[in-house]
């Protein structure tokens, strides 16, 4: 299995990405760490949390098309760098204000620069590993990034003990600062002039289809661009809608972001007032699950074709459904160290194939655009898991909120297994969307 990874190893490029921004989302955790503590500390009310958490996720979602636009058509070093830059000039007046207020207006702020560089880095990724090795590149990242989540709340919270939330948040400007250097470095570049010529030659060169003329990948009818589409190029949300497989796919996989942060709103409840369990248990079970996710996605890295991926989705998820249940019926917290790893592996299954599939199907010219919307999408259901969760955590106990969480997965489970298998085009390397909506009408 190792052999499928030795390519990226040597891939100058490719590392430096990965070290930049793991760096970065270390910093982001650390910081995290410490407005929590600060917020706690000036005695905010607990939905003052989920509003510095939204307000992270917010922009994202707001900015998805714009976002995607400049990733697809700007220049990514540019970009990159200009996102990073500002991210961290914003984290120099977050290590002063202690106000509510501010800090979630800061936090906004950082989000705006995520909004812009995700896109760009998620389109980025291909063009610098090449197409056969996304998926391994995906499933490599993932771990990473792993690593960097299991080490940084401990990091965030000693630096916050012996030193105060400022030092934490000072190491975030830092970090971004690393990833302004990472993105300068990249001999690889996506969108601009250059980029540009080339991407508008690689749409010249398609043929017709049914004898009408196809402009960025849509047919032109009557000489005007398809419905959906900016000045002839589709936005994200009409390469994702008229994908037969997409639509489904990231539809479900909302859902269960949806579902698995509801239950993490009251897994520390689960654990330490329904289990007894002590602290060190909560924060073992966390390392686990993290462990476990980037093993299934390590396992997934050598998938090469849309139908093993869609069945490594499905699996995946199955798998997450059951873990829930698990963790809902479970007499002892002994019990669900297991269920912990079957948590992790399934999600870590589950996220690998399903980027790797919506990078694959998509022309390479509108890759930012769908990582935008894909970002918007999930970050939406992010931010609605956290006042579900909040609302039925006041109503049900965590063993209720884990068995309905589990009960409604294995039903978004069945559905997306019968959907995607009845889908047509599961075979196909790049999704076509003039193919995909003249299917998707049959």
């Amino acid at each position: 299995m190792l052999n499928i990874y030795a390519p990226l190893t040597r891939n100058r490029d490719f590392l430096i990405s990965v070290a930049g921004r793991c760096a970065s989302r270390f910093g982001d955790e650390v910081a995290l760490v410490a407005l929590t503590l600060r917020l706690q500390a000036t005695g905010a009310r607990p939905y003052l949390v989920a509003l510095l958490l939204a307000a992270g996720l917010v922009p994202s979602i707001a900015l998805a098309g714009p976002a995607g636009r400049l990733a697809d058509s700007a220049d990514s070093r540019r970009v990159l760098v200009t996102a990073a830059a500002a991210q961290g000039c914003c984290c120099v007046p977050l290590i002063l204000v202690h106000q509510a207020a501010a800090m979630i207006v800061l936090v906004a702020l950082l989000g705006i620069g995520a909004a812009f560089s995700q896109a760009t880095w998620q389109a980025l990724i291909p063009r610098t590993v090449g197409e056969d090795n996304i998926g391994a590149a995906t499933a490599l990242q993932q771990a990473a990034f792993t690593l960097a989540t299991i080490l940084a709340p401990a990091v965030g919270g000693i630096l916050a003990a012996a030193f105060g939330t400022g030092v934490p948040l000072a190491l975030d400007a830092v970090t971004f600062g690393a990833m302004a250097v990472a993105a300068a470095a990249m001999q690889t570049r996506r969108g601009g002039a250059r980029a540009e010529q080339g991407a508008r030659a690689e749409r010249d060169g398609q043929p017709e289809r049914d004898g009408q003329p196809e402009r960025n990948g849509q047919p032109e009818r009557n000489g005007q661009p398809a419905r959906g589409t900016r000045q002839g190029t589709p936005g994200g949300w009409a390469v994702l809608r008229s994908d037969p497989l997409l639509a489904p796919l990231v539809a479900g996989v909302a859902a269960f972001v949806l579902l698995g942060m509801m239950t993490n709103v009251v897994q520390v409840f689960l654990v330490r007032e329904t289990l007894h369990a002590s602290t060190a248990w909560f924060g073992g079970l966390e390392a686990i699950t993290m462990a476990g996710l980037a093993c299934g996605g390590l396992a997934c890295g050598r998938i090469t074709t849309d139908i093993a991926r869609v069945r490594a989705v499905t699996g995946g998820m199955a798998i997450m459904a059951l873990a829930m249940l698990a963790f809902g019926l479970a007499p002892a917290v002994a019990l669900l160290v297991p269920f912990a790893v079957l948590a992790g592996a399934g999600n870590g299954m589950a996220n690998v194939c399903a980027a790797t599939l919506i990078m694959t199907r998509t022309q390479e010219h509108l890759r930012g655009r769908v990582s935008a919307v894909l970002w918007a999408v999930l970050n939406a259901a992010s931010v609605a898991s956290l006042a579900a969760g909040g609302a039925l955590a006041a109503v049900l106990d965590p063993r209720q909120v884990y068995l309905l969480a589990g009960g409604l997965a294995g039903v978004v489970t069945a559905l997306m297994a019968v959907r995607l298998v009845q889908r047509p085009g599961t075979g196909r390397g790049h999704s076509d969307v003039s193919f995909a909506l003249e299917q998707s009408r049959a």
